[in-house]
């Protein structure tokens, strides 16, 4: 005669059973959906110019720090790239933390500590550039009683080319340079120059 199956053997049964069914979590992005990207490049007419997602707070009233401008369109796609997107990154995360804690945000500083260019296209001259930046962010407010915040090793990916600005952020720590996660799947459009 054999013996009953004990709790710890019967839950792990079902624990196996179900994830075996199940075939695990399936990861799929929020990202837009569209034509599949066969040349890399994003099409003019897979968005719209009024879908742009950013931070674009009113300046408050009586606070320290003002909102920033977003730059423009880049004049050229080349290693400069760096720049123009940590610029954006930086005016990015300067409005939303100053859309978050409106007239109490003080402090808001992005140090880039790493940064690659790679293009889509031809590499003289390409229809589009991914760009992918590594930083530390310093943030802190008025009505804090510890000092300002340190956060490092953050990763965000930016799509750009003549029509778009594409960004996805990276959640975790940031160990490597990677152009992941995809901006042209995963990201939101956060310019659009049409």
């Amino acid at each position: 005669m054999n013996r009953p199956c004990s709790r710890r053997g019967l839950l792990a049964s079902v624990v196996t059973t179900v994830a075996v069914t199940t075939g695990g979590f399936e990861y799929t992005s929020g990202g837009p959906t569209g034509p599949p990207l066969d040349s890399g490049t994003v099409p003019a007419d897979w968005f719209e110019c009024d879908e742009v997602s950013r931070p674009d707070p009113e300046p408050p009233d009586g606070g320290t720090l003002e909102s920033r401008t977003y730059p423009s369109s880049p004049s050229s796609l080349d290693d400069d790239m760096v720049e123009y997107v940590t610029a954006f990154e930086r005016a990015y995360r300067h409005n939303a933390f100053l859309g978050q804690y409106g007239a109490a945000a003080r402090t808001v500083a992005l140090r880039r500590t790493d940064g690659r260019v790679e293009s889509v296209g031809s590499s003289t001259d390409p229809d589009a550039v991914m760009v992918a930046i590594r930083y530390d962010l310093t943030t802190g407010t008025g009505g804090s009683s510890v000092e300002p915040r340190d956060r490092w090793d953050i990763r965000v990916v930016y799509y750009v080319d003549e029509n778009a600005v594409l960004r996805a952020r990276y959640h975790g720590v940031a160990e490597e340079l990677r152009f992941e996660p995809d901006p042209r799947t995963q990201g939101e459009l956060v310019a659009c120059f049409a």
